[in-house]
């Protein structure tokens, strides 16, 4: 027996979800789980993890279930003008996408709060907003790399190793999702 939706924690939370890869899909995904009616929103040519093969395909599967979706040009007018007719009857906004890039688009935090001011708005970043790494783009291995956690993972006396699966990518999705329900 299924569930009655209505009775889903989210139940009438509307998100939409700019990110790409592993943590903010995964971020929307757990909200979606959780009842949210969550609308990602790719690139016309699609998430970028649709372009690397089987891996990225397996990512788009497992970090997308329970969403609808829609392709917009978010640097034409009326691509821009779409995506915020989605914000404004929205909730959430979900974005991970490399610095500056939602910014350059008109769709970073400032620009949709000062328009939407009870939304809450979740980026993630490898490196955070401030502090000398802030316009570095991050990926899970790099995360691993530069925290140490490669450092302890593999064989004494042999190279550091990463961690097989995307363990930061994911804690980030986590925390993500927790910091959406808390806000």
């Amino acid at each position: 027996m299924r569930p009655d939706p209505a009775a889903a924690p989210l139940h009438g939370v509307r998100v939409i979800d700019l990110g790409q890869y592993i943590a903010g899909p995964g971020a929307a995904m757990a909200l979606a789980e959780l009842g949210a009616d969550v609308i990602k929103v790719e690139p016309i040519a699609g998430d970028q993890a649709r372009h690397i093969g089987r891996y990225g395909e397996s990512m788009v599967r497992a970090y997308n279930r329970g969403k609808r979706s829609i392709a917009l040009d978010l640097g034409s007018p009326a691509g821009h003008a779409a995506a915020m007719r989605l914000i404004a009857g929205s909730d959430v906004v979900i974005q991970n996408l490399r610095p500056g890039a939602v910014e350059k688009l008109g769709l970073g935090p400032q620009a949709v709060r000062a328009r939407f001011p009870r939304l809450v708005y979740l980026s993630i970043s490898g490196f955070g907003s401030q502090g000398p790494s802030r316009t570095r783009p991050c990926y899970d291995v790099a995360a691993q790399a530069e925290s140490g956690l490669m450092s302890v993972t593999g064989e004494p006396g042999r190279p550091p190793q990463k961690v097989g699966v995307p363990i930061i990518d994911a804690a980030a999705a986590s925390l993500g999702a927790q910091a959406v329900l808390a806000a």
